[in-house]
C-alpha cells in the first residue's frame, strides 16, 4: 500500500518528570503547539526508556527539543534521555548529517552540562534582566542561524 510521501519534519519533544504527580511525565501542550504551527509533527519522549529504545526512536525523527521546566540536570530521568539523544545527535553531526536539538530554558541549561560534561551553572540575581546577543563573523557558521539572516 503507497502512502503519499509528508514532508513535514518530525520533531522529538522530551517528557518532564510531574512533580505533582510522582510516577508520571508530561509535555505542556504550548510546546506541541509553537512546533506544529510551523509545520512539525510531534512525537513524544517518553522517560525512562531503555537506550535501544532511545536509539529507535531517534532514528525516526528530524529534531529534538528539549523543554523548559524543573528537573535535575545531572541525575534524573529528563537528563538521561537527554544525555542520551545529545550523544546520538553529535554522531549524526559527526556523520555529516545534520541534526538539530533546540533547547528552552531548562532544556538549554541540560546543553550546556551536556556540552560541558559538568554543572558550571550557578546562581544569579538576575530575574527579569534581558541582555543582547552579539554574534560576530567569528563566530562558527550555523545551519539554524546565520549573521545574515540577523543583519538584512
Amino acid at each position: 500500500m503507497d502512502q503519499p510521501l509528508n514532508s513535514r519534519p518530525i520533531i522529538d519533544e522530551a517528557s518532564k518528570d510531574s512533580q505533582a504527580t510522582k510516577g508520571y511525565s508530561y509535555i505542556p501542550a504550548c510546546y506541541v503547539k509553537y512546533l506544529e504551527a510551523a509545520g512539525a509533527r510531534v512525537v513524544p519522549v517518553r522517560l525512562n526508556l531503555s537506550e535501544e529504545e532511545y536509539t529507535k526512536i531517534f532514528n525516526s525523527i528530524n529534531g529534538f527539543v528539549l523543554p523548559g521546566g524543573s528537573s535535575d540536570l545531572l541525575e534524573s530521568p529528563y537528563s538521561r534521555a537527554a544525555g542520551i539523544m545529545f550523544n546520538l545527535a553529535l554522531r549524526t553531526n559527526d556523520a555529516s548529517d545534520y541534526f538539530p536539538i533546540l533547547g528552552t530554558c531548562l532544556g538549554f541549561e541540560q546543553l550546556t552540562v551536556l556540552t560541558a560534561k559538568e554543572h558550571l551553572l550557578s546562581l544569579t540575581d538576575t530575574m527579569g534582566v534581558a541582555l543582547p546577543l552579539d554574534l560576530t563573523p567569528s563566530n562558527v557558521p550555523c545551519p539554524l542561524l546565520s549573521l545574515s539572516d540577523l543583519t538584512s
